[in-house]
């Protein structure tokens, strides 16, 4: 095994599950957890935590009650950065690694919270709090006092693809050498009643709560409907620069080696800033795919929201880059939701099973391509958001050069 750079270990809970082997399970059921709730005064299609993760969120947040008054964004991403330390072997004493996490909505729940009471009072006062707790920066800084690292700590936003814009930002601080490890990656708590409205305004929400899959991404039957739905999580990564002798010494392999990465910013042309060809995405496919040293791989997990121009866009740009030789193509979103900021680690955290297990879950509804059955050894996760962020990160076993 060569040296490089590893993904050494990883902490998530969203709707697929709050540890490795519910989030198998999900995965092996090919069973949606998205289901509908009441908001704003109607049913609405969410993925949601189950009860059983939200109950271990509880239990976590209980034996850490500083932690009660924090931001539902906060304390998911607390939830996994202890999972992700922990399989890492970590140890919380001070250690200097870095940290970057993002979120495309931050604290939004607690912002809104903080809103109503001001605009409640006829004072128009605010708690003391108010200000630090819904920070941008409160997603890493709190994570950081709680893994007691003292290295550099940064949060950034590059909404949709922000995870994998942090998981970036992590790889570009061990290349330079500026530091041997990083925890990198998102978390998104949105499933309030203003977020939800502003996707509706958009008119890109789902509109079919009780449907077997309320979330279709590249559904050929879906036409011109969206059917982009939210879901709520966090998935971090633990980054690791290793020589080949720290490899050979480590008890237990990585989980993955991280191949290559790839980042394009696309002009603004349409309310969700995605043109029709992909253009954004198809660079930085085309930038990972160089920066690893390959012309292709065997498995795509794909950003595809379940939106009728976001998918196609996303076909589009797959075709440019891959040709008639499509890989594997996969989504995770009809599963668990569009996670915002989130969804590329966690995407990453599909990718991981995938190449684990030798398994990924198939379409339950017809899609306009067909996919082969191969050996997955290399996985590629597309990103892409408002503003025309796309990120791509390329993720192999941990043997594979």
């Amino acid at each position: 095994m060569q040296d490089g750079l590893f993904i050494t270990g990883l902490g998530a809970i969203s709707a697929a599950g709050h540890n490795a082997e519910s989030v198998a399970e999900t995965y092996a059921s090919c069973a949606t957890r998205i289901r509908p709730r009441q908001t704003l005064g109607q049913p609405t299609a969410v993925a949601a935590l189950s009860r059983e993760t939200e109950q271990a969120l509880t239990d976590f947040i209980q034996a850490n009650p500083r932690y009660e008054d924090l931001d539902r964004s906060v304390k998911l991403a607390l939830y996994a950065a202890r999972q992700a330390t922990l399989e890492s072997r970590w140890q919380p004493t001070g250690d200097h690694f870095g940290i970057c996490l993002g979120s495309s909505r931050g604290a939004t729940g607690l912002l809104e919270r903080y809103h109503a009471d001001f605009l409640a009072t006829g004072a128009r006062r605010t708690a003391s709090l108010t200000s630090p707790t819904t920070t941008l920066g409160n997603l890493s800084s709190w994570v950081a006092q709680d893994v007691q690292s003292h290295g550099p700590t940064t949060e950034i936003s590059s909404t949709c693809s922000t995870s994998i814009y942090a998981v970036g930002t992590a790889l570009a601080w061990l290349r330079a050498g500026m530091a041997r490890r990083f925890l990198a990656g998102g978390a998104e708590a949105p499933l309030t009643d203003f977020t939800v409205a502003q996707m509706q305004a958009l008119r890109i929400y789902s509109r079919d709560p009780t449907a077997a899959f309320p979330c279709r991404p590249c559904a050929t039957d879906q036409g011109k409907r969206n059917s982009m739905v939210l879901g709520e999580g966090a998935c971090l990564l633990t980054l690791e620069r290793l020589e080949s002798d720290e490899l050979a010494a480590r008890p237990t392999p990585p989980l993955a080696r991280v191949n290559g990465a790839g980042f394009c910013v696309e002009p603004i042309t349409t309310n969700t800033s995605l043109s029709l060809e992909g253009r954004a995405l198809s660079h930085s496919m085309r930038q990972a795919l160089a920066d690893a040293g390959l012309d292709t791989v065997d498995l795509v997990v794909t950003h595809t929201p379940g939106t009728a121009l976001g998918d196609q866009s996303e076909l589009n740009a797959l075709r440019d880059v891959f040709g008639d030789s499509l890989p594997i193509l996969t989504s995770n979103k009809w599963i668990l939701g569009h996670t915002l900021g989130a969804s590329g680690a966690l995407g990453i955290e599909y990718a991981l099973y995938a190449l684990r297990t030798q398994r990924y879950a198939d379409y339950p509804y017809p899609v306009p391509f067909t996919n082969h059955p191969r050996p997955i050894r290399v996985v590629m996760v597309n990103a892409v958001g408002f503003g025309g962020n796309a990120g791509t990160v390329i993720v192999s076993s941990p043997s594979a050069r």
